[in-house]
């Protein structure tokens, strides 16, 4: 094979290039040369390469006077700095193979996109014109290469220009699987070297009986490499124009993301009353991360809106009762850590008074972990800062101390315990007027000290036999403080959720917050075994609480959460794996007096090929802490693949309590391959939210590789009153 490198940097710039012809090195299996037209041939599994670009071909000639490249056969020219390829059968190139002509034109990009045509000119080194050109992103069949792809764009003419990074279609059809869609004069979308451009987004129409008809064109707007703008006006038959808009910004060590938007208009009489005068309407919703330094961070999330109905009636995400509002600090120093948190919120209930809620300014927490002492024992020590103020309703201050030392040990025969001694000191200051009946009333401070000190044990049983393994632990812990520290004088803002659960079942102090604490004796038990035997495993826990004292903190009203009587309800969970795809979850309190299920939850599922789904089934007792009232719901979720390509799935979620009414439901059909996705649905919403009642969705969705995603809500109905 012949190898050889010609260098004519000494001749003067040709008539309109581009500096002196470069250095051009190449191989084959025979080369020739005329001095006389000094003119290179190479012939034979010909390789060549100037300038970052290299020619593969069976036969090149180079004439080095006017620095034209002509290849034929096979030839593939590879542009190193895009990593694309194209293929003909013949190229002519010039201008140190920056610039010229290719006939019956193929091309590979980057991200294996494909673009053929008759002809193809390029210029400028940058500019590749497509006479009669196809374009697709989508792999070529295996078996017949020569069928239509999934789609494709066919244009009389197609641009590709590398240095603005972007496609542009002439007189372009669009074809799906061969079959012309849709036609335009004119499109472009940038190339696939390139994440972020400027331009219209696809847009999305659709009609339901609030809006009536409406479409949504969004222009994304590429400010800078760190920060973009989308701007997408929602055009409206039955309302005002929306414009709403997304403004995102990264930092060396942070980033903003701001959503919001404006409308002029009335909320919809159907769903207030009588109109009311024209108003300007809107939400924001704002968050921003930032990295102070290598240990602190700062950030907010603001959520708020002009009126209850607002997000709702024009369709700006899912249904909330509320809208939280926060900004903090966070330090994060070895072992250590400390936060500061202000929240606000805004109610979207019409019931719901937003002067009755809090605005919290600030709560801070800073929690010192020490280093375990040389004989096992570890101290930890926390502060926690509270200011809480209410328009209407009881305000109050609070700070809150304490330590914690834990003591894990080992006993003889393999037993496992952990000393605890615990010491909180809480201070109140509450203020106004109470939001219950019988909640104190005026100015008062009270003081508290919350002394506990328990003990933690477990005795883990091994055995293994024909492959199978058991571990059997007896469980036990046994927990000391004074009764009664939760008087009528403190405040419950922070621990009024409490959920007892199997998780929550030795915790020391079962309130989530702050505000009431876990008082009193009592001793906690239970059994945990697990097993395991090849792909399958069982892994069970079931235990109660018993309480030392009549007196419970957790006793409202006679009923609550399985906590209020001396004996608990037990409570449990059952993991079951009979195979490698098939998994039964259920978690269970029942009533220590008649064993009535007070809240049990069951998932079935099983992930296999073709069918994968779950089975739930929920029901829950009156709670009042929790502020539920009984309810029991089945859910039901199904994928079934019928292909390759397609599948179809479901999933619905009924309440079985009461008139038994479908709460949520949806089926569906889904086409999805390596250059699209297509799914057509219809969901309907089974819940009365306020004014809002059920409606009905039929969505269709298609999601083009390097296009976008168009979504056309067919038919939607949300009626108001």
């Amino acid at each position: 094979m012949a190898q050889a490198e010609t260098s004519d940097a000494d001749k003067t710039k040709p008539a309109g290039g581009h500096g002196p012809p470069r250095p051009v090195v190449f191989s084959a299996d025979d080369v020739t040369y005329d001095d006389q037209l000094d003119i290179v041939t190479a012939r034979g599994h010909v390789e060549m390469s100037q300038s970052g670009r290299t020619v593969l071909a069976d036969v090149v000639s180079y004439n080095q006077r006017s620095d034209t490249v002509i290849a034929t056969g096979h030839v593939s020219l590879i542009e190193e700095a895009t990593g694309e390829t194209t293929f003909g059968n013949y190229v002519e190139l010039h201008d140190n193979m920056r610039d010229g002509f290719i006939r019956d034109v193929r091309m590979l990009m980057a991200d294996r996109s494909r673009l053929a045509g008759n002809t193809a000119r390029r210029t400028d080194a940058n500019r590749t014109e497509v006479v009669r050109g196809v374009y697709s992103p989508c792999d070529l069949c295996q078996s017949d290469p020569s069928a239509p792809p999934t789609w494709q764009i066919r244009a009389a003419r197609i641009t590709h220009d590398t240095e603005d990074k972007l496609l542009e279609f002439y007189n372009a059809t669009f074809e799906l699987d061969g079959i012309p869609a849709l036609w335009v004069p004119y499109m472009s979308h940038p190339d696939p070297t390139v994440k972020r451009a400027s331009g219209f987004l696809p847009l999305t129409v659709g009609n339901n009986t609030i809006l009536g008809a409406y479409a949504a064109t969004p222009y994304y707007l590429v400010l800078s490499d760190d920060k973009d703008l989308t701007i997408s006006p929602l055009f409206t038959s039955d309302q005002s124009l929306m414009l709403e808009g997304e403004y995102r910004e990264r930092f060396d060590r942070g980033l903003i993301d701001i959503i919001g938007s404006l409308a002029d208009s009335d909320p919809d009489p159907s769903l207030t009353g009588p109109p009311n005068p024209s108003q300007l309407r809107g939400h924001v919703f704002a968050t921003g991360e930032f990295d102070l330094d290598d240990e602190m961070r700062a950030g907010f999330d603001i959520r708020r809106v002009s009126d209850t109905i607002y997000l709702q009636e024009y369709k700006v995400g899912a249904y909330q009762n509320f809208l939280n509002s926060d900004t903090y600090l966070e330090d994060f120093n070895g072992r250590d850590y400390g936060s500061a948190f202000a929240y606000a919120f805004q109610s979207l209930q019409s019931d719901v008074e937003n002067r009755t809620q809090p605005v919290v300014l600030p709560v801070a927490t800073y929690t010192w972990a020490g280093r375990p002492l040389d004989w096992g024992g570890r101290f930890t020590t926390s502060l926690n800062v509270l200011d809480l103020i209410r328009e209407t309703g009881p305000s109050d201050r609070r700070v809150s101390v304490g330590t914690e030392f834990d003591l894990p040990f080992d006993a003889p025969g393999g037993q496992r315990l952990n000393f605890l001694a615990a010491l909180r000191g809480d201070q109140y200051y509450a203020t106004s007027e109470p939001l219950v009946p019988n909640g104190p009333l005026g100015d008062h401070a009270t003081t508290r000290a919350f002394p506990q000190v328990g003990l933690e044990w477990r005795w883990p049983w091994a055995a293994q036999s024909r492959g199978s393994h058991w571990i059997i632990e007896p469980r036990a812990a046994i927990y000391a403080a004074p009764v009664g520290l939760n008087p009528s004088s403190i405040p419950n803002d922070d621990s009024g959720a409490v959920d007892f659960n199997d998780a929550e079942l030795f915790s020391h102090d079962r309130f989530a917050g702050y505000d009431q604490v876990d008082s009193g004796q009592r001793v906690d038990y239970g059994l945990h075994v697990n097993w395991r035997g090849g792909a399958s495993a069982v892994d069970m826990l079931v235990g109660q609480s018993w309480r030392f004292q009549n007196q419970s903190p957790f006793a409202i009203n006679g009923t609550g959460d399985g906590l209020e009587h001396t004996l608990s309800d037990y409570v449990g969970r059952i993991n079951l794996s009979p195979g490698a795809y098939f998994d039964i979850n259920y978690h269970f309190r029942f009533n220590e007096a008649d064993l009535r299920p007070e809240r049990q939850e069951v998932t079935v599922s099983t992930i296999t090929s073709p069918v994968s789904g779950s089975v739930g089934y929920l029901q829950i007792g009156n709670n009042v802490h929790d502020g539920e009232t009984a309810r029991q719901q089945m859910s039901l979720r199904l994928d079934v693949k019928l292909g390759t390509y397609w599948s179809v799935y479901g999933n619905g979620t009924r309440d079985l309590a009461g008139d038994s009414h479908l709460l949520a439901a949806e089926i569906g059909t889904r086409y999805s391959d390596e250059c699209m996705t297509f799914i057509a649905s219809v969901g309907t919403d089974g819940t009365e939210i306020g004014n809002f009642k059920p409606g009905t969705t039929v969505l269709l969705q298609l999601v083009l590789k390097n296009l976008g995603v168009v979504n056309i809500p067919v038919l939607e109905t949300q009626l108001g009153q």
